[in-house]
């Protein structure tokens, strides 16, 4: 090993021992330093990442379960990285950087990847930026993923997105998570119920996705029942979630607000969307309705190792990843290694799927 790293590290770890009880005096590049060589610096609700242990390659195939008649891969590609898209928190070159790396030829490679490691399916965005290499790598490179067709819905209109997804060949399609977070607030969920019928009749398996477990809990009580769930879910365990928010004793359910913010002290931002972790497994380990957990991993804040076990563990049915090239193989060995045996997962809600 270098002379100089092990210097510079005992120096740092010097230092930790003796300001072991204040993080401050870390600059952001010591704790950077401190998690590369393994070290956890002090404070904080997660700690020092540190190097991730290597990733064992796992024999076997993708661990499946089945939406409408369709088998799906327990691990479900992302679509927000391959359209340059992601929750850059105050990055501004983020999506500059994810374009200029995403071409159409590596977003087809992407989706080529994706089938070689087992995995399926994957989401879509209704924009051109997505429906035009999907079209272009199902029809010229044989592809077979199974793709589920994100809709925007409105109250004036049901139908627009559905005609996408059913021109770009989706065998699933959900309510976007923020036309239901608005139209629950608009107390229009007849909307998202109308949409579902609208889907299934184009012979759609249909869900509803959320940011918000008030929807899938107003649904439920109004009866109304998709073929699946997507809920946002992660532990909340990340620095930039921010701490725990102080329970209101006072507070009480309203017909816009159903759940109380167990996150979100440092009010919402770009990485914060799932606010009621415990609440919402607690809720849907009631329903008997697949659900597929998406932001699992907290735009890359949270290990996938530690975001798929909590997951799995607390009740999703699927998980949602978005994933650059190099982290498919990766990210697929983890899931097929918690399927080894499930039964160890420890999980109490029924598999639905």
């Amino acid at each position: 090993m270098c002379p100089e790293k092990v210097n510079r590290r005992k120096f740092i770890q010097k230092v930790a021992a003796a300001s072991a009880t204040t993080a401050a005096v870390y600059s952001w590049e010591e704790h950077s330093l401190l998690a590369f060589q393994g070290t956890p610096p002090p404070g904080g609700r997660q700690g020092g990442r540190g190097q991730q242990p290597p990733i064992p390659e796992v024999a076997g195939p993708m661990p499946m379960g089945q939406l409408g008649g369709l088998q799906i891969s327990r691990l479900i590609a992302g679509h927000n990285l391959v359209v340059g898209q992601a929750h850059s928190r105050d990055l501004l070159y983020t999506w500059q950087l994810l374009q200029a790396y995403f071409t159409e030829e590596k977003i087809l490679e992407t989706f080529a990847m994706y089938e070689k490691q087992g995995i399926n399916a994957s989401f879509a965005r209704m924009s051109t930026q997505m429906t035009v290499p999907v079209k272009k790598y199902m029809k010229e490179r044989g592809g077979k993923l199974n793709w589920f067709a994100g809709l925007s819905v409105s109250e004036q209109d049901q139908t627009r997105d559905l005609d996408m997804a059913l021109d770009m060949g989706a065998k699933l399609a959900y309510v976007h998570g923020n036309s239901s977070d608005g139209l629950f607030k608009a107390k229009r969920i007849d909307i998202i119920a109308k949409s579902l019928e609208l889907m299934r009749k184009a012979g759609l398996v249909s869900g509803v996705c959320s940011h918000l477990i008030d929807v899938p809990m107003a649904l439920e009580k109004a009866g109304i029942h998709p073929d699946f769930y997507v809920k946002t879910f992660n532990s909340g365990n990340y620095w930039s979630a921010g701490p725990p928010v102080e329970p209101d004793p006072k507070w009480k359910p309203s017909d816009t607000e159903l759940a109380q913010a167990e996150l979100g002290a440092w009010g919402n931002h770009n990485n914060l969307w799932d606010t009621t972790p415990k609440q919402t497994a607690a809720f849907m380990a009631s329903v008997k309705v697949p659900w597929i957990g998406f932001k699992v991993l907290a735009a890359g804040a949270i290990p996938p190792r530690d975001a798929f076990k909590f997951s799995f563990q607390n009740g999703c049915d699927f998980v949602v990843a978005g994933m650059y090239d190099f982290q498919v193989g990766g990210n697929v060995n983890i899931a097929k290694q918690l399927f080894l045996d499930k039964d160890k997962l420890g999980r109490t809600r029924p598999w639905m799927a």
